[in-house]
């Protein structure tokens, strides 16, 4: 972390430890495991809870400044439901997170990362599996928030459906996820695809893009330990500046 994200660490800690102390149990929230950056408290009912083997400081930030592409505006955040964390999770900023009702459930698995502008919009049921990732601007809804009628006035489906979304799954910059969405372990959505259906016929390793996404092919995914982008030029620089120091230190 950075000294810029230190220093707003620090401006956090009081409002955070309210946060804390006001969904979580004593035990847990004493070491302040949430840290919320330049938050707005919408509506603070419903539960939060942290389900992990260890709770520690620090391991769920929601508003974190990573990239300068977007506001820094930390985290907008109203819940009537339950959100439940399985782990260490990072939102970055100018996102959301709004659980409407009082049966709403939103559950972030564990290492879930989100560099900024996030949208999560829960009505009914949203599950996120282990190790999900979410590029800048993503949406995330389980709900069409409003229902449409046909010519005899009757109301064409219900309007909502269950989000879930396969660990080590990888949603691309400016991907909509909508009600209905299944996607199995280990997909990639193409960035501006919206996703609208169930698509576990496919299996894992499956990529998927287009409005609305369709299965394009199966055999790629994004290892979040491992996918760095090296520039051949640097590659080379880099191999030839190691070469000629380990030759220079053996004469």
């Amino acid at each position: 972390m950075n000294l810029m994200n230190k220093i707003r660490t620090l401006l956090a800690l009081p409002i955070s430890l309210f946060f804390c102390l006001w969904y979580l149990p004593f035990s847990q929230a004493i070491k302040i495991p949430i840290i919320l950056y330049n938050p707005k408290l919408y509506c603070i009912k419903g539960k939060v809870i942290i389900n992990a083997t260890k709770v520690r400081f620090g391991m769920i930030r929601l508003g974190l400044f990573i990239t300068n592409q977007y506001p820094n505006n930390g985290i907008s955040f109203y819940n009537k439901g339950t959100i439940l964390f399985k782990g260490d999770a990072c939102i970055g900023a100018n996102s959301a997170i709004t659980v409407l009702r009082n049966n709403s459930y939103v559950e972030i698995g564990e290492r879930f990362g989100n560099s900024s502008t996030l949208r999560i919009n829960c009505d009914y049921r949203i599950i996120l599996y282990g190790a999900v990732r979410c590029g800048c601007n993503v949406q995330i809804m389980d709900s069409a928030m409003h229902r449409l009628k046909n010519k005899q006035g009757l109301f064409v489906g219900r309007g909502y459906d269950e989000v879930i979304i396969g660990s080590h799954t990888w949603l691309a910059t400016d991907v909509t996820v909508m009600q209905g969405t299944k996607l199995p372990p280990y997909s990639v959505v193409a960035a501006r695809s919206l996703c609208n259906q169930d698509y576990s016929e496919h299996g894992s390793y499956g990529l998927y893009a287009g409005i609305p996404a369709k299965y394009k092919k199966s055999g790629n995914w994004r290892d979040i330990n491992d996918d760095s982008i090296i520039i051949e030029n640097e590659y080379s620089l880099y191999f030839f500046l190691s070469a000629y120091s380990a030759i220079g230190w053996r004469i």
